[in-house]
Formats: structure tokens, C-alpha cells, sequence
């Protein structure tokens, strides 16, 4: 899906608020080699391809089409509406970083937590690199056969594939199952 773009040269808190009324949303692109472009966009638009969970973008700017990922969305913090989108280009032949939420999965399957565990979420997301194409909506943690005082390790994770983690720290920790005396202990010290 493609979204279309105009340039925009109001930068004005009132002027944002006259777009936001009007159903756009100020936006901004950038990336290496590229010039910074403020942008206006339709939130109707931008809603429904943010709605398909697709990470690469086709922005339609002044005719020239350009590929982008959404780098930031400000939400107004009351009415949950967007407020403003960073997008960054990308070349679809070279691997960009990006973070990935982690869905866990099988919860009703975990023997720990049917017998009161705890699911401690320790990491929500991690930092891949991968082709734009590529970049998967979420990786899913499964959580099934997991008893009271095991946890995942990021090394326990197989990856999809053409993704490659970019911080190649330790075998961290993404979650574990404790008991809630573990828990219980824990606060009291």
C-alpha cells in the first residue's frame, strides 16, 4: 500500500493543530544520505496501513516513491490519536535494524503457571537486523511445557528466517517462571 505525502512547511504548534483538525498528521522523514522532509499525511491513510502491521512503507512524495519504516509515533495522551510519525528511509537491498516485539504464547500450556507460577516478562523486545521485506511482525515465545523456576533464554529462540539478532550480548534472559514465595521473598528484601 502506498501512502501519499505532501511537503509541508508550517512547523507551528497552531498549524499542526489546524492539520490534525483537518485529518492529517505532520510527519518528518530522514535517514543517511537523504535531506530531512517535513510531511503531511492523510490520518486515514496512515491508519490503515498501520493497521496491516506492515513494516515497510511506500510513501508517495511529490511523485517520487520512497521506502521507509515508521521510526516513532507520538499518541496525544488522552484522546490515543496520533499526533506525529518519524519515518526513516531504507534501501531495500541492505539490512536495517529494527525492534521486534515478542508475543508470548501458550500461556494455558505452561504446567508452572496452571500451578499458581508467575510469568516474569524480563525482555518484550529485541533489536534484529534483517532486509526491510523481511522484518517479521512479531516473534512468538512459547511458553508450553514450562514449569515453575525455568525460564527462555534468547539462545532457546530460533529465529525467522534472514533475521540475525544485532546485539550478540549474552544469552539473556527474556522470561522466566517463578513461584510467588519467590516473589513474595523478593519484595521483602
Amino acid at each position: 500500500m502506498v501512502i501519499n505525502a505532501e511537503l509541508r512547511n508550517v512547523t507551528k504548534t497552531k498549524a499542526m493543530r489546524t492539520l490534525r483538525d483537518k485529518g492529517c498528521i505532520p510527519a518528518v522523514i530522514y535517514g543517511k544520505g537523504h535531506t530531512n522532509m517535513n510531511l503531511t499525511l492523510s490520518l486515514k491513510e496512515f491508519m490503515k496501513q498501520h493497521k496491516s502491521s506492515e513494516h515497510l512503507i511506500e510513501l508517495n512524495i511529490l511523485g517520487n516513491r520512497e521506502y521507509a519504516v515508521i521510526r516513532d509515533i507520538q499518541w496525544h495522551v488522552v484522546k490515543d490519536t496520533v499526533q506525529h510519525v518519524d519515518f526513516q528511509y531504507v534501501d531495500k537491498n541492505s539490512e536495517i535494524k529494527v525492534d521486534i516485539p515478542l508475543s508470548f504464547v501458550n500461556e494455558s500450556k505452561a504446567p508452572g503457571i496452571k500451578l499458581g507460577g508467575v510469568l516474569n516478562i524480563l525482555c518484550r523486545f529485541i533489536t534484529v537486523k534483517c532486509y526491510p521485506d523481511k522484518i517479521p511482525q512479531n516473534i512468538d515465545i512459547d511458553l508450553s511445557g514450562k514449569m515453575i523456576g525455568q525460564s527462555i533464554h534468547i539462545n532457546d529462540i530460533k529465529l525467522p528466517e534472514g533475521i540475525k539478532l544485532a546485539n550478540h550480548e549474552e544469552n539473556f534472559t527474556i522470561v522466566t517462571i517463578s513461584s510467588t514465595s519467590d516473589e513474595q521473598q523478593d519484595k521483602a528484601e
